[in-house]
């Protein structure tokens, strides 16, 4: 479609104007889903750590 559109001599905004607002989401969205993550950025938190800790090995707070 852009090729066609190009060699029938329409205008860079023309031709983006015939293309659907959602494919530009979609390109974003796929962009995103496969851009390398960032390092640490699913690491677990503190508090998240210490559940599983206690979920895990009990509590270790108490005394014997």
């Amino acid at each position: 479609m852009i090729k066609n559109a190009i060699v029938i001599g329409l205008k860079p905004e023309e031709i983006r104007d015939m293309i659907p607002k959602d494919t530009f989401l979609v390109f974003a969205g796929w962009s995103e889903a496969h851009s390398p993550k960032k390092p640490g950025s699913e690491a677990m938190t503190k508090d998240e750590y210490r559940q599983l800790v206690e979920k895990v090995d009990g509590d270790q707070r108490r005394t014997t």
